[in-house]
């Protein structure tokens, strides 16, 4: 049985294994490097969590899923978030495990902001399948967006408006 539930400080050294794991695995699926991250100290992951919305998917005995919602702080764009670091463990997809981490952000977000974006790489077509069926709309390609090992891959930027009725993704089994 999986449950989903918001991240703290606690979860600390189980989100930096399964983040790093995301990074190491799926290269082109983030703009961070596991390098970099490698680097955060105990406290520093766990400020992360205290500081943005993080969701992760439990099992039993570890966490098979996480997703990041980061709000803008500016005054000028505090009105959006960003999508991110969503990951699920290979062995956890086709579950559903994604979709309920998503539809927990989704229903959070029109407390805090008025629009969800994301970006994700054109050759991703699952996670862009899955973004479009909660309600993500493309709305542009960014062009070599990120570069990874010497190849350059595009994105798809994507968002979302829940206040205006994305899809009810909500009720989630």
């Amino acid at each position: 049985m999986t449950s989903i539930r918001r991240l703290t400080a606690a979860d600390a050294a189980a989100y930096r294994d399964i983040r790093l794991e995301a990074l190491r695995t799926e290269p082109t699926a983030f703009s961070s490097d596991a390098n970099r991250e490698a680097g955060l100290t105990p406290s520093e992951w766990a400020a992360r969590l205290e500081r943005n919305l993080t969701v992760g998917a439990a099992d039993a005995a570890a966490l098979s899923g996480v997703a990041t919602l980061l709000t803008e702080t500016g005054a000028k764009t505090r009105h959006r978030a960003h999508v991110a670091a969503v990951y699920v463990r290979p062995a956890a997809r086709g579950r559903g495990v994604g979709r309920a981490m998503l539809a927990m952000l989704i229903g959070a977000a029109p407390d805090h902001v008025e629009q969800l974006n994301l970006s994700v790489t054109t050759d991703n077509a699952a996670a862009r399948r899955l973004y479009e069926r909660l309600g993500f709309e493309t709305y542009g390609t960014e062009p070599r967006g990120l570069l990874v090992d010497g190849r350059y891959h595009d994105q798809y930027l994507m968002m979302l408006r829940p206040q205006e009725g994305g899809r009810n993704v909500t009720n989630v089994e």
